[in-house]
């Protein structure tokens, strides 16, 4: 069974708008009308002419075209060309798959009727220009909407330059060109004095003096935006004033170029900033991408700029335009960033003061500082907290590994990217954390423990990508480092992702043993997030080896997960927890367990583990003969997974178990409904599929009965009997592995058989391995 083309809903997000948007109600509509002919739009136009709120207003107007999805990267913090698949991967949502990243993303995409959006492309031009060739070409109904200064120059490509705002002619009237709407600039000045001036108004009084200063910026929104934020202290003649003496300095009273507007209305709202705020402004440009207080003071105070000057300077730019600031009301967290122009120009200010190593350098300390943090205290009470946070200020660890790599400090970008292996998984950066960690280890062949501890952390990336081999390869040698150092903790982390590699092998005694002595290791050093990692594996392993000890290890896990407050890890303790209590046939409870941990998901946003989750909640509703619900809940999985990047790692044991719980829902519907349903399910907005696995509101269980006649649900032990017959095991094997009751092995499987609709147990053997990846 297929699943269906349409993808979970999750990706059709775009960032929010932090104001009102004005006018451009022409541009919106060509670009529009230019949308729906070709499939490759770019906008082009100067820096500050407003192409990325433009390229935001026409995606949402567009949403409802693309069934598949609508996509946003943002790419002003991506310098590097090698990191743009790994953008687009992440902003396609969930875990990257195998091999190069490039193919992932064509793979992942497939033929979806989707929009993607490559918002501020200059920085990589070229790799743009090939990626979007390699879509349009290759990928039918895939449309891209571009921003950049330039033009990418691919075939197919239509181009539509954004002009400045609408102005009104020289005596205040609308041009004729723009009929009876009133000029656009004159709008979005009046907008955002409103916001800072409460109580402002445009009348016949001020217009004339409005209309002048919007002339004076020539229309471009980013000018005004600041040239407005400065009427909190001003009034607009005062305002104008200052404008007319700045740009008769510059260009003898001659109208300035847009560019020339733009940069000297930011030279003059920093003129207008008092001295700290200055010195904050031109500090702040260090930052890549979003930042919070905290950074802020660390970064930027010293005996010049004291940390109180820095939050009181920081809500005065806010105020005048100069930085934004973002509230994020379910984590009361605040973060700050600069538009491009504005940080440019604050480093060159900093360039031009000599200071700009000296604030880089600290700009990376603190950085280090924060992973060695967030590897501290990432397993506990703030878990959820900190991998939210690193997600936030990601783009400023990639701006300081990257600059580590370039100036020789390789040792410290290895030790730096295995610390955040965490937050390569949970933050959907595993191809990023790759290249770090490949990069890093490249340049550092000595046999040390940072090599030993990088080599762990690039393998256990790896066995996420599927790169398995490559993963066997880098751990021979760690575990051969390790063995020569008196490090326990060190010898931990190796064996643990050496026993995920011997588990996904197949070596299941190996794994075990390698996982029981990373557990011991990791709980003799005090490394509860390993310890965790390395029960939360042997409960799996002990499930799929149907070891009881497995069930204990699960408990434990759930124990201290519980105990130490780290919700993201406790999704998976549940998870592993309800698989052992589902083989025991208490399926009510297993499903409870696995709600719970679809309610923490929410917070954590880890698609990947829902899919898995999705996956088990299908087996209880099949125990509980609710056909209906267990293939749409597969579906649902499905879908989730096949986003996320296919198949790996735990998922991959239970794919012989979907197969058989999917026999005896299609056994029981029928294909045609089965297929329906299934297509349902893997056709869901996230926010179905959770409410449908949470039992929410309307979305009940089983939205039409099972058919008459379907009889009993499916049970746990039913299942593993068709899973052991599937792998060629014989009626004394299935005794063995689960003591069957007292009417014999051939009678248990005569009767799965038939409850499955297979004549033998070739054709359940087929039918299973047709289904596996």
């Amino acid at each position: 069974m297929e699943t269906a083309n349409a993808m979970p809903g999750f990706r059709s997000r775009l960032p929010l708008e932090t104001t009102s948007f004005v006018g451009r109600r022409r541009e919106l509509a060509e670009a529009r009308r230019l949308m729906y002919s070709g499939r490759l739009l770019t906008l082009t136009g100067p820096a500050g002419v407003g192409k990325s709120r433009l390229a935001l207003r026409l995606a949402r107007r567009l949403r409802r075209a693309f069934p598949d999805g609508v996509v946003f990267v943002g790419l002003g913090d991506v310098q590097d060309a090698a990191l743009l698949p790994q953008a687009v991967s992440a902003a396609l949502g969930g875990r990257p798959g195998p091999g190069n990243p490039a193919e992932d993303v064509f793979a992942r995409i497939r033929d979806q009727r989707m929009l993607i959006v490559l918002d501020d492309c200059d920085r990589v031009l070229g790799a743009v220009s090939r990626l979007a060739h390699r879509l349009l070409t290759e990928r039918s109904e895939v449309h891209l909407l571009v921003t950049s200064r330039q033009v990418l120059g691919v075939a197919g490509e239509v181009v539509l330059p954004v002009a400045p705002l609408s102005l009104p002619d020289a005596g205040g009237r609308p041009e004729p060109e723009y009929g009876d709407v009133f000029a656009d600039a004159v709008s979005l000045f009046t907008d955002r004095a409103a916001a800072v001036s409460p109580g402002f108004t445009l009348d016949e009084s001020n217009r004339g003096v409005v209309t002048r200063i919007c002339r004076r910026l020539d229309g471009m929104p980013l000018a005004i935006e600041l040239a407005a934020a400065q009427l909190r202290g001003s009034s607009p003649e005062q305002l104008l004033d200052r404008l007319d003496d700045r740009f008769a300095l510059l260009t003898s009273g001659e109208q300035p170029s847009r560019d020339e507007a733009l940069e000297e209305s930011i030279g003059w709202s920093f003129g207008l900033c008092a001295p700290p705020e200055q010195l904050l402004w031109s500090r702040a440009s260090c930052f890549a991408g979003e930042w919070d207080l905290a950074a802020a003071q660390e970064v930027c105070a010293d005996a010049e700029l004291a940390p109180e000057q820095v939050a009181e300077s920081l809500d005065a730019l806010v105020a005048k335009s100069v930085v934004v600031r973002e509230h994020h009301e379910q984590r009361d967290l605040t973060y700050y960033r600069m538009f491009d122009s504005i940080r440019e120009y604050g480093l060159a200010r900093l360039r031009d003061a000599g200071l700009e190593e000296e604030l880089r350098a600290r700009h990376g300390r603190y950085f280090h500082r924060l992973a060695d943090r967030y590897h501290d205290e990432v397993c506990g009470p703030r878990q959820l907290e900190w991998v939210h946070h690193m997600i936030h200020l990601h783009p400023n660890l990639r701006a300081v590994l990257e600059r580590d790599l370039a100036e020789g400090r390789v040792e410290l970008v290895v030790a730096t990217a295995a610390e955040l292996w965490s937050f390569w998984f949970s933050g959907n950066a595993l191809r990023e954390g790759y290249r770090w960690l490949l990069s890093g280890l490249e340049a550092l062949p000595d046999p040390t423990p940072v090599r030993a501890d990088g080599l762990s952390s690039a393998a256990f990336v790896a066995l996420h990508l599927e790169e398995i081999e490559a993963a066997g390869t880098m751990l021979a040698e760690a575990l051969a480092i390790a063995g020569r150092h008196d490090d326990r903790g060190l010898t931990a982390r190796v064996e643990g992702t050496a026993g995920m590699e011997a588990m996904l092998r197949g070596r299941m005694d190996e794994a075990a043993e390698r996982l029981e002595r990373a557990a011991t290791g990791h709980k003799a050093v005090g490394d509860l997030f390993g310890y965790l990692s390395a029960m939360i594996l042997l409960a799996c392993l002990g499930f799929y080896c149907h070891d009881r000890r497995g069930a204990e290890a699960a408990a434990e896990s759930l124990r201290l997960c519980e105990t130490f407050g780290a919700t993201w890890t406790k999704c998976y303790a549940l998870w592993v927890v309800a698989l052992h209590r589902w083989r025991e046939g208490d399926h009510r409870e297993a499903a409870l367990l696995i709600q719970q941990a679809i309610r923490l998901q929410r917070l954590a946003r880890d698609m990947a583990g829902l899919g898995v989750y999705l996956e088990v909640l299908s087996w209880c509703a099949a125990a509980v003969d609710q056909p209906l619900r267990a293939t749409r809940l597969m579906g649902a999985s499905s879908a989730l997974r096949k986003a996320n990047g296919g198949e790996m790692g735990e998922s991959v044991y239970f794919d012989d178990y979907d197969a058989v719980a999917m026999a005896w829902a299609g056994r029981v519907l029928g294909e045609r409904q089965q297929r329906g349903a299934y297509e349902e399910g893997a056709g869901w907005e996230l926010a179905e599929m959770v409410a449908y696995a949470l039992e929410e509101g309307t979305n009940r269980p089983e939205a039409a009965p099972a058919p008459a006649g379907s009889g009993a649900g499916l049970t746990a032990r039913e299942v593993e009997v068709a899973v052991l017959l599937a792998a060629g095991e014989d009626d004394a094997g299935i005794s063995e592995r689960l003591d069957p009751a007292e009417r014999g092995a051939e009678v248990e499987v005569a009767r799965v058989l038939e409850r499955l609709g297979f004549g033998d147990r070739a054709e359940l053997a087929a039918w299973v391995r047709r289904r596996r990846p």
